[in-house]
C-alpha cells in the first residue's frame, strides 16, 4: 500500500474510439477531390485542341507560357516542352488514376500524396502568376490533398475488401510506440508541406501586379510614321482584314496580339492571361480577347480591361506604330 500523502502515479487515459459518425467527415473531401480529378482528366480528353498543335488550348502553347514565368520553368524546358503531347497525356492519365483510386478508397493515402504533388507542380506552373494566391485553385488543392493524405479514408465507403484481403501481421509489434511515431512524422511532414505552399504563395510576382497602360477607347486611323521604331510584326492591310495579328513581344519575348479596332486604330497587348498564364486569342465576333483556359475576357478598346472571368488585372499594353511603308511595328 502506498504511503499516506504520496502522489499517485499519473496514468494517461486510454484512447477512446472516435464517434462512428465522425469518420464519415472525410467522405465529402475525398469524393470532391476524386471526382474533380476525374472530371479534369475527362475534360482534357473531350477538348479536341488539347493535343492539337496550333489550337488555342494546345498543351504545348500552355507549357511555353508557363515556362516563361514559372520558378521551375527549366524543368518544363527540359522534360515537358520537348514532348508536350506526351506530357499532356501523362497529366490526363495521372488525374484519372488518382481520382479513381481516391473515389474507390484504394490506397487513398498514397493517391492523395500523388494528388498533392501534381497540384503542387500545377501551383508552381499554371497558377504561379495568380495573385493574390487565393484567387488560384492549385495551392488550395495542394493543401486539401495533403489533408486527405494525413487522415486517409478511415475505412469508410471503400472498395478495398473487394480487391484486397487483410492478413494478420506476424511477429512482435509495439503498435502504440510505432503508430504514434509514424503519425507524428506524417503530421510534421504534412505541416511542413502546407507551410511551404503558404510561403511560396506569398512571394511577390511580377506578372500578377503588372498594370496595362489605359487606352481610353482610341478612335481614328493611326497616323503613319516615316521612321517607325521597333520590330516589324506585319502589314497594316493584313491586320485590318484579319482583325488581329499575333506576334512575339520583342521586349519580353511573350506571345502578343495586335488588334485593329472599329475606328481604324491599332492597339497591341501581351497575350499571356494575367490569371493563369494561358495565351489569349482575339474573338472577332465579340471583339474581345478571350482566354481559352478559364474564360477571362479583355476589352482591347479599353486598355484590355477585364470584362469577365477570373483575371485580376488587364493585359499589359505594347506600343505599336504604323509606318509609312504600311507595316506595323511593335516595341
Amino acid at each position: 500500500m502506498a504511503k499516506k500523502g504520496a502522489r499517485a502515479a499519473y496514468q494517461r487515459p486510454a484512447p477512446t474510439a472516435p464517434d462512428r459518425w465522425l469518420v464519415y467527415s472525410t467522405v465529402p473531401l475525398r469524393l470532391f477531390l476524386g471526382l474533380t480529378f476525374v472530371y479534369a482528366g475527362l475534360q482534357k480528353i473531350a477538348d479536341p485542341g488539347f493535343l492539337q498543335p496550333g489550337s488555342a488550348t494546345y498543351i504545348g502553347t500552355q507549357l511555353e507560357s508557363f515556362a516563361t514565368h514559372s520558378p521551375i520553368g527549366f524543368l518544363l524546358d527540359w522534360l515537358a516542352l520537348p514532348v508536350p503531347q506526351l506530357a499532356g497525356i501523362g497529366v490526363i492519365v495521372t488525374e484519372l488514376v488518382i481520382g479513381a483510386i481516391v473515389i474507390l478508397g484504394l490506397a487513398t493515402r498514397w493517391a492523395a500524396a500523388a494528388g498533392a504533388l501534381l497540384s503542387f507542380v500545377l501551383f508552381l506552373t499554371a497558377s504561379w502568376t495568380v495573385q493574390p494566391y487565393f484567387l488560384g485553385s492549385d495551392s488550395i488543392y495542394t493543401v486539401a490533398w495533403i489533408t486527405l493524405a494525413l487522415i486517409g479514408d478511415q475505412g469508410v465507403l471503400t472498395a478495398r475488401p473487394l480487391f484486397f484481403t487483410d492478413r494478420p501481421a506476424s511477429g512482435v509489434r509495439t503498435p502504440a510506440v510505432t503508430d504514434l511515431a509514424r503519425r507524428r512524422l506524417l503530421i510534421q511532414i504534412g505541416g511542413a508541406g502546407v507551410a511551404l505552399v503558404w510561403v511560396l504563395a506569398l512571394l511577390p510576382r511580377s506578372r500578377g501586379f503588372i498594370a496595362a497602360t489605359p487606352n481610353a477607347n482610341p478612335t481614328g486611323a493611326p497616323t503613319p510614321v516615316a521612321s517607325p521604331t521597333g520590330t516589324k510584326i506585319g502589314a497594316l492591310a493584313d491586320l485590318q482584314s484579319q482583325g488581329s495579328l499575333t506576334f512575339q513581344d520583342p521586349t519580353s519575348g511573350d506571345p502578343a496580339v495586335a488588334v485593329a479596332l472599329s475606328g481604324g486604330s491599332v492597339v497591341a497587348f501581351d497575350a499571356v492571361c494575367t490569371h493563369a498564364g494561358c495565351q489569349v486569342a482575339y474573338d472577332s465576333g465579340q471583339r474581345l480577347l478571350v482566354c481559352p483556359c478559364h474564360g477571362a475576357q479583355f476589352d482591347p478598346a479599353h486598355g484590355a480591361a477585364v470584362v469577365a472571368g477570373p483575371a485580376p488585372t488587364p493585359l499589359p499594353s505594347i506600343k505599336v506604330q504604323v509606318g509609312s511603308d504600311g507595316g506595323v511595328y511593335a516595341g
